[in-house]
């Protein structure tokens, strides 16, 4: 539970602090009990940060030899790809191949200290090569689009950074490389959470979301290896509404209650989307969309949400927040306390707290 980075716009990030970790030997209990008792042939080990497990290789290498007999494939999800180790992929290659899926959330450097990512170019293109030189040649890359003081340079290194990663791979010599290979960029739209540094933020209306995509797009059909890439990216419509209820209030229920009565039903499913009875129900209930997405907050701005403690203070999510705005990097929980408020829980050093 919980995680060590501090990204700024993740929200599981900070509520589930502080981060906690499992015994190694009860994941091994854990794995033996649910493949005996569901039939499932994969094991995910999902974390908001898989790799920073501190027992994952020990994990990792009891679940191939236990289950390697019996074709069994370990998932790794959502990777951070300055952690990731060789010798992990090395050995969950030996199960059954499948890609890799990395998030760097931005293309330029500039755009990751915002985030408080944390990763360099040169960390990023380094893993991509393990990857590559382990035998992967799939690859999926997540980015953000809508960040926080993006401009048009910082959307177009997402598919320079995409390419650069595929050049990568063709810097391997032909002999030692498995076919082509394939490099899968995807972009969701920003939307601000609460309980987030990001909370204060603004977003933008559908149609620059689509402009900002759209720039992305053609910025990948100008690559070298462009027959390398494939580039993907979400709903702008669907983000607009996830924007209004993240930081809605209770006049947002009304608005619901409505698109129900109107006919939406199972929105989630694309083909079952109705963009224009969701636009009906807010002009019925005269609720003002840019209220909620298309505005900065202040900083003494009171949220629906302030009354809910999540452990983390306003004031610390208010510095990084200020801190993003400068592109100042936060050190992670590992290297040194920031003073977010969790450690209380634990009386001491958050990540070293095991359960």
């Amino acid at each position: 539970r919980g995680c060590i980075r501090g990204c700024r716009f993740c929200q599981a990030g900070m509520i589930y602090r502080p981060t906690r970790e499992r015994r190694v030997e009860t994941l091994k209990e854990y794995a033996r009990a649910m493949l005996k008792n569901t039939g499932h042939e994969e094991i995910s080990l999902s974390s908001l940060s898989s790799s920073d497990y501190s027992s994952l290789y020990e994990l990792v290498t009891f679940l191939i030899d236990e289950f390697k007999d019996k074709g069994i494939n370990i998932s790794l999800p959502s990777l951070r790809i300055d952690a990731f180790s060789l010798d992990v992929m090395s050995k969950v290659q030996d199960i059954r191949k499948s890609s890799l899926t990395f998030a760097p959330e931005a293309g330029s450097q500039r755009m990751r200290d915002v985030i408080n990512k944390g990763l360099t170019e040169e960390e990023i293109l380094t893993g991509a090569g393990e990857a590559f030189e382990g035998g992967w040649t799939k690859v999926k890359l997540y980015f953000m689009l809508g960040l926080p003081t993006e401009t048009e340079e910082d959307m177009q290194e997402i598919a320079r950074l995409s390419d650069r990663v595929a050049r990568r791979y063709y810097e391997i010599p032909k002999d030692q490389r498995h076919g082509k290979c394939q490099i899968t960029a995807s972009s969701s739209f920003f939307v601000p959470k609460p309980f987030t540094p990001f909370q204060w933020a603004s977003m933008y209306t559908a149609e620059e979301y689509d402009r900002r995509a759209h720039i992305v797009n053609e910025e990948f059909r100008e690559q070298l290896n462009r027959k390398s890439l494939k580039y993907n990216w979400h709903d702008a419509q669907v983000t607009v509404l996830e924007g209004v209820m993240a930081r809605g209030d209770r006049r947002v229920g009304a608005v619901i209650e409505e698109a129900y009565r109107l006919g939406c039903l199972f929105d989630s499913w694309t083909e079952s989307f109705r963009n224009d009875l969701w636009m009906e129900a807010f002009r019925n209930t005269d609720v003002d969309i840019s209220f909620y997405n298309q505005r900065e907050r202040g900083k003494d701005e009171i949220f629906p949400w302030d009354f809910i403690d999540i452990g983390v203070s306003r004031s610390f999510l208010y510095r990084e927040w200020e801190r993003a705005l400068n592109e100042t990097v936060t050190p992670n929980c590992r290297e040194k306390c920031s003073g977010c408020g969790a450690a209380g829980f634990g009386g001491g050093v958050c990540y070293e707290s095991k359960n």
